[in-house]
């Protein structure tokens, strides 16, 4: 029998239990751990100006989705904007990032459709 006064106990025991990281899992992805936020800020900041250049064509089609289409996408690439240049963890820094993202690219599209609808709709009324 082994003296237990011996055996590591509390942290030194944990990581030894713990299994391998998956390097699938979205938690461990390198863009989440590692990395500038940058990395976030240019690929959205694409994705809000063809969403602005998209909403201009459409004030041709009406006025008021495409204006909040557009002070949503500014809005919400802002927020990025802030979030990327306060000071702390880089792991939750780029969490928001990627939530902020990816709430820009659904409600840039939401509208999108939005408008679809609209037009559609009162093109069968007419």
């Amino acid at each position: 029998m082994s003296d237990p006064r011996r055996t590591p106990h509390g942290p030194e025991k944990v990581p030894d239990r713990q299994p391998p990281p998956d390097p699938t899992d979205l938690t461990n992805q390198r863009s989440l751990q590692h990395g500038a936020a940058s990395r976030w800020l240019v690929p959205s900041a694409v994705l809000a100006v063809v969403a602005v250049v998209l909403y201009v064509l459409a004030f041709q089609l009406q006025l008021i989705l495409p204006l909040i289409g557009i002070l949503f996408a500014v809005g919400m690439w802002l927020a990025m904007l802030l979030v990327s240049r306060r000071p702390g963890d880089i792991r939750a820094q780029n969490r928001t990032l990627a939530w902020l993202m990816g709430a820009l690219a659904a409600g840039v599209f939401a509208i999108l459709v939005a408008i679809y609808v609209v037009e559609v709709t009162t093109d069968l009324v007419r």
